[in-house]
């Protein structure tokens, strides 16, 4: 629908650019135009949509809202995971290199270390495995 009515746009807007009847063929057109937008099925439409949105707009709001702190909980954990493994591989190891030192986990990550992945039901786990490693 949407790509329909981008293209009557276009179609409207270059028949009026390239008319040669100038101005009047442009009041021709808005005239056309504003009779459409006040037809009664168009405002019918319109009155419906206005609605829809005003309904479901606080429940979107809610989604997004959520979305947007479990994003904020994922690419923190990232970040965290980051920086750990980056401040980890710059202190040299005291057993030797390829073993993980005693300040470690079996994991080879800090204890304070954030997994990945949500433990909220309603999340969705980004790119994790449910023991907290990479997805494969």
């Amino acid at each position: 629908m949407k790509n329909k009515l981008l293209l009557g746009v276009g179609i409207a807007v270059g028949y009026v650019l390239g008319s040669r009847s100038g101005r009047a063929a442009y009041d021709k057109l808005k005239a056309r135009a504003a009779g459409v937008w006040d037809s009664k099925p168009v405002q019918d439409k319109v009155s419906v949509a206005t609605e829809t949105i005003k309904e479901k707009a606080p429940d979107v709001a809610d989604h997004l809202t959520e979305a947007a702190r479990r994003a904020g909980t994922v690419i923190g954990s990232a970040m965290h995971r980051d920086a750990s493994d980056s401040a980890a591989s710059a202190k040299p190891s005291a057993s030797g290199a390829g073993t993980t030192g005693s300040a470690t986990g079996t994991d080879g990550l800090d204890g304070d270390h954030i997994p990945a992945h949500s433990t909220h039901p309603e999340t969705t786990n980004l790119g994790t495995t449910s023991d907290g490693g990479p997805r494969n």
